[in-house]
């Protein structure tokens, strides 16, 4: 994808991501009018969600809560910093 594309935001409402928050996590994020959100079914990532992915920078959160969703919208949709420690480890092995 073209880096100038404008960014959207996918949050997981599939089972375990929906068990373990992931309505709260869409509605903070739906909170800001920075770039496109939406819901999205299973990201085949069970047990490590809720999950938040940001494209087209192709970066997936992992165990997102209604507190590190602010901080997803403050430093990378935002201050456009992307925040390693919240990376998924599997797909963002170098963090």
């Amino acid at each position: 994808m073209d880096s100038s594309a404008p960014r959207q935001v996918l949050v997981c409402q599939h089972r375990t991501c929906a068990k373990d928050g992931a309505a709260q996590v869409l509605a903070t994020l739906q909170q800001q009018n920075i770039a496109n959100v939406s819901i999205c079914g299973c990201l085949g990532l069970c047990g490590s969600g809720p999950i938040v992915v940001v494209l087209p920078d192709n970066i997936y959160y992992w165990h997102v809560t209604p507190k590190k969703a602010q901080a997803i919208i403050e430093m990378h949709l935002i201050g456009n910093v992307e925040i390693r420690s919240m990376m998924h480890p599997r797909l963002h092995p170098n963090n």
